[in-house]
């Protein structure tokens, strides 16, 4: 297990807390959508004939991240395991096949409706089948692996996409998401239009002046501090906006605890946190007075930016719009004159 893989083992923990009703301040086991992951992975995701109704009369095969190939004969009733794959499915008009999510679904307000059978990445087989669903789709970070086989030893078809960290990735994972539900039309119209979403932020975002140096802090309280780093999908994000990556430039590789040498080393000139995060440490003020916080460039000039962090670094169907909406908050930021 490498150590993004790790790490946001860890970090999505808070997510289970969260929505448990607890407090995030009392524990440092936190966590991060399950957007955010692997950066070593290395099998290649292939499909083959799909249709387009939700009971194919001509069977999908799908071939997954994990190598293991996948009959679909039926989508009426999914379970997804992903929040970025919720969130695609929703956006091809096929929301009304989702029986079930994990917690790591926060977007659409529809979705965040229905059950929810747990955390993806510690994974219990029984609340799976409670469902009886026709078809599982989760990605590399769904674990363990034994409650994936029992699902498959059940006869219920699991698909295991790739776990995606780049702009590029968002494309990719469209698609497959479409293909796997016999709506390909549907899927290239909506990955074409996330493409050009993109591809617009970007062109704003390369008439920008300066290139900041910018750190993402992944905050849950003030028991977990996390600076994240190369092969993050926040890497992506700050990269798409023409900035650097701080956390990445000073060594990072997926995320460290916040500690004052790290963020000395990693000096950025913005610093972007998740919305609930920041609120949980009591705002801005009180983020600034952790230690190494206020001797940054862009805590003493107050350059700090929070988002909903699936909004920001889910890379689904959103993730043109929250680059642009990036773009134009750092453009706000940049000195006048």
């Amino acid at each position: 297990m490498n150590v993004v893989r790790t790490t946001l083992l860890a970090m999505a923990l808070a997510l289970v807390i969260t929505a448990c009703g607890g407090d995030s301040t009392e524990t440092a086991d936190t966590a991060v959508t399950t957007t955010a992951l692997a950066a070593d992975t290395t099998v290649t995701t292939t499909t083959t004939t799909t249709t387009t109704t939700a009971a194919p009369a001509a069977a999908t095969v799908f071939t997954g991240a994990d190598g293991v190939e996948t009959t679909i004969l039926d989508t009426s009733r999914i379970v997804s395991l992903s929040g970025d794959i919720t969130e695609i499915i929703f956006e091809l008009g096929l929301g009304d096949q989702v029986v079930a999510i994990d917690v790591t679904t926060t977007y659409p307000e529809a979705a965040t409706e229905l059950p929810v059978v747990g955390f993806a990445q510690q994974l219990a087989p029984e609340p799976v089948l409670a469902f009886e669903p026709t078809l599982v789709i989760g990605d590399q970070l769904t674990a363990p692996p034994e409650a994936i086989t029992q699902l498959r030893d059940a006869g219920v078809p699991v698909v295991i996409l790739e776990t995606q960290t780049t702009l590029d990735g968002v494309t990719t994972k469209i698609q497959q998401v479409a293909e796997i539900l016999g709506a390909e039309d549907m899927g290239n119209a909506l990955a074409s239009r996330v493409e050009a979403d993109i591809a617009a932020a970007t062109a704003d975002a390369a008439a920008l002046e300066s290139q900041p140096q910018i750190a993402y802090v992944y905050v849950r309280g003030p028991q977990t501090l996390l600076l994240f780093g190369e092969g993050m999908p926040t890497q992506a994000m700050i990269e798409g906006a023409g900035a650097v990556d701080a956390g990445a430039a000073s060594g990072v590789r997926g995320a460290v605890p916040l500690t004052p040498e790290a963020l000395v080393a990693a000096a950025p000139d913005v610093i972007v946190l998740p919305e609930a995060g920041l609120a949980a440490l009591g705002g801005p003020e009180a983020f600034a007075a952790i230690p190494g916080v206020g001797d940054t460039p862009a805590a003493e000039e107050g350059r700090i930016l929070a988002y909903d962090e699936a909004f920001f670094f889910n890379l689904g169907p959103r993730a043109g719009q929250a680059l642009a909406q990036f773009v134009a908050d750092l453009a706000d930021l940049a000195p006048s004159g």
